[in-house]
């Protein structure tokens, strides 16, 4: 492949896989990340709409839905979509972590909190929810706390550092 030419499109090859094998999970998944990608959130949803109906409890099938939803700004079927993520993948760190920066989106940093320290449980050295939480803490008038976290940040990641 020449540096002009560009690498081709996934996406016709992931919808004949997908309307092929309509039960397949991995199929739907696999598409809808792939719109993800490209940042096409409205082509984006219905094939994570499709692997919700596959898979009720399986966490990625929300976390994705909850991404597709971000790129459309609907931030409240955004929230649902990550609280039913780190509802049925209680270690999954990601999973909080971005519950927690959907709060944080919508100005609801108080509820963030609880998903951030969720993620830095499951996940003691995840900076970036270290420094997220040191900011929120800050937001919310609490220097100590947030000197705690940011501390904390800095240690794991010494980008973070002041």
């Amino acid at each position: 492949m020449s540096e002009s030419e560009e690498p081709p499109n996934p996406i016709p090859d992931l919808k004949k896989a997908a309307d092929e094998n309509p039960d397949n999970l991995e199929a739907w998944l696999a598409l809808g990340h792939a719109f993800l990608a490209e940042l096409n959130f409205e082509e984006a949803l219905p094939p994570f709409q499709k692997a919700v109906q596959l898979d009720p409890e399986n966490a990625r099938v929300h976390f994705g839905l909850a991404k597709a939803f971000d790129g459309l700004k609907r931030y409240d079927e955004m929230i649902d979509a990550f609280q039913e993520a780190s509802y049925l993948a209680p270690d999954w760190a990601e999973s909080h972590y971005n519950l927690g920066l959907a709060y944080m989106l919508v100005g609801q940093y108080e509820d963030a909190i609880e998903p951030l320290k969720k993620a830095v449980s499951a996940e003691p050295e995840f900076a970036e929810a270290h420094k997220v939480l040191g900011v929120i803490f800050a937001i919310l008038g609490n220097p100590e706390m947030a000197q705690k976290y940011s501390g904390e940040a800095a240690r794991l990641n010494p980008l973070y550092k002041k």
